[in-house]
């Protein structure tokens, strides 16, 4: 009996020992993870605070010490619950990710974020700079484009900032002083970008209603730039474009020659030939060949033409900037207008003046 006893009693610690190592090793297992869990979410609460702005009333880069901190006792806690089994570990997954994984991944979005503001910021900068000094030049151009794509990229990165008032504190720090800058400086460059596009399509010899298209749309922009000097640049660097263009080269032949017949007419006293030179729409045109009789009768002033400037040809009209030197007896005076004028019947026509610019 006592031998019997003595056996089953050895079998019994056998068995316990067969089963206790494996009960100790899960035991310890789970108490290890959930301790690296509860090190990660001690971390993850101080970290996730820094990236409110409701907290901190301020956009800036959180503490980098804090969230590398966070970031490897995740990644320990990760690995501790990989390593080990049994019905909790689902459970410290699920509480690590919770409370520890969604603050670190919104803490890596707002970093992105502020790194991005950061760089618009510097773009913001380095864009006003350069408007000040060479406001068409290529390098500002390149820079506003630099910048404009900055804030669609910054765009995409808000999604990941946690919180409504976050983002908008973003938005107010970094996207709209920029885009305010952005805005101010649109139509010159898009004048800017009118003008290459019509610059290429002169260079290919393109269809005329093409070229008068582009032309067209460069005087949109160009109206729209409120700095004076800006726009006389721009405007002589079409001028230098335009006169490329074979078609408006034979137009402009044909308005300088126009001024020269008007001049010779005048110089005759020729009141009907004057007379024909008028559009029907000009102003008090019914008046219009008494009036010239009459200057005609009153003056006795001889015109000589200095000048002839072509401003713009569009759509069968073309302002004309025309600089005459006039002449009675021993007084001479210069006379500097613009001119609309209209082509009718394939011959041009006055169809309005204006006061130089």
């Amino acid at each position: 009996m006592k031998k019997i006893l003595s056996y089953s009693l050895a079998l019994g610690i056998l068995g316990s020992a067969m089963f206790i190592p494996y009960s100790n090793a899960s035991a310890a297992s789970l108490s290890k993870a959930e301790t690296a869990v509860k090190n990660a979410e001690k971390y993850a609460g101080e970290l996730k605070w820094q990236i409110s702005y409701e907290t901190t009333k301020v956009i800036k880069t959180p503490d980098m010490k804090m969230f590398n901190a966070t970031k490897s006792a995740y990644l320990q806690a990760k690995k501790e619950i990989s390593a080990s089994s049994g019905s909790e570990k689902q459970k410290l997954e699920q509480r690590l990710e919770d409370n520890v994984g969604i603050h670190y991944e919104r803490t890596m979005g707002y970093v992105d974020a502020i790194t991005s503001g950061n760089k618009i910021s510097a773009l913001t900068k380095k864009f006003q700079q350069q408007y000040r000094d060479e406001p068409i030049a290529d390098s500002t151009e390149k820079t506003y484009h630099e910048l404009s794509a900055e804030i669609r990229k910054q765009a995409k990165l808000l999604y990941k900032v946690y919180g409504k008032s976050t983002r908008d504190a973003f938005l107010a720090t970094f996207k709209a002083p920029a885009e305010k800058v952005l805005d101010d400086a649109k139509y010159t460059i898009t004048a800017k970008s009118d003008l290459r596009k019509l610059n290429t399509l002169v260079e290919q010899n393109a269809n005329q209603v093409v070229v008068e298209n582009q032309v067209n749309q460069l005087f949109n922009s160009l109206d729209k730039i409120v700095e004076d000097e800006i726009y006389y640049t721009l405007f002589e660097e079409y001028s230098l474009t335009i006169r490329k263009d074979a078609s408006f080269l034979a137009q402009e032949k044909e308005l300088k020659q126009f001024f020269a017949t008007t001049t010779n007419l005048i110089n005759k006293e020729d009141v009907e030939g004057v007379f024909n030179l008028y559009n029907e729409a000009y102003p008090d045109y019914e008046y219009l060949k008494k009036d010239i009789q009459d200057a005609f009768d009153q003056f006795n002033m001889k015109f000589e033409l200095l000048d002839v400037n072509v401003l713009s040809i569009l759509d069968g009209y073309a302002y004309v900037e025309v600089t005459d030197r006039m002449t009675e007896g021993t007084e001479t005076d210069t006379l500097t207008s613009v001119y609309l004028m209209i082509k009718e019947n394939n011959a041009w026509k006055y169809f309005d003046i204006y006061d130089a610019y």
